[in-house]
């Protein structure tokens, strides 16, 4: 084998290596997000405490928030409830990651 070859193989070893640890990272972002259907479920069993859920939807992929300097991934979907006669309409902001509700606003 001459320096050339030698070479040649250090440097694709080494960008294997590189594109190995990249690709690991990317799965670990995306391994810690909960899926959306989760997270709309531990939303409606929050809200039906309160409010009679008759219908929701939740954004398929995670957005990224800021808000006072802390970013975090995030969920956006709404739910349609039912006060007697009246629909009512609610936007809401979940956690990805816990599904924790972060806000739930009446739509005006």
């Amino acid at each position: 084998m001459n320096m050339k070859t030698g070479i040649s193989i250090l440097i694709a070893a080494t960008a294997g290596f590189a594109a190995g640890i990249a690709a690991r990272k990317m799965q670990q972002y995306t391994d810690h997000l909960l899926s959306p259907e989760k997270v709309m479920g531990y939303v409606k069993n929050k809200v039906k405490k309160e409010l009679p859920v008759n219908g929701a939807w939740i954004g398929l992929t995670p957005l990224t928030q800021t808000k006072d300097a802390l970013t975090s991934n995030v969920y956006q979907g709404g739910l349609t409830v039912k006060d007697g006669h009246a629909v009512k309409h609610y936007d809401f902001i979940a956690d990805a990651c816990t599904g924790s509700l972060l806000k739930l606003k009446l739509q005006e």
